[in-house]
């Protein structure tokens, strides 16, 4: 059996909502359609067919996005106080 990992999204609620509708249109749940994005872009990748994340489109265009999680992580750790 495989061992199953959480993962962790952050999306605007607008796309959220979007991602919702259009898989419950399909009949799949959130996760399911998710895990079918990561498998399509994973694929495109390694046979060369799409960019890497260098060229991000959509809500994440222009975000520096190694700036934003360390931001978010040191809010997490201050709101815990371990961070100063």
């Amino acid at each position: 059996m495989k061992e199953i990992k959480l993962l962790s999204v952050r999306m605007p609620a607008s796309e959220m909502r979007r991602l919702k509708i259009t898989a419950a249109q399909r009949g799949i749940s959130v996760q399911e359609a998710v895990h079918q994005a990561l498998e399509s872009w994973t694929l495109s990748v390694h046979n060369g067919r799409m960019e890497s994340l260098d060229s991000l489109q959509g809500s994440l265009a222009d975000v520096d996005i190694a700036a934003r999680r360390r931001e978010e992580r040191e809010a997490e750790l201050a709101k815990d106080g371990r961070w100063s």
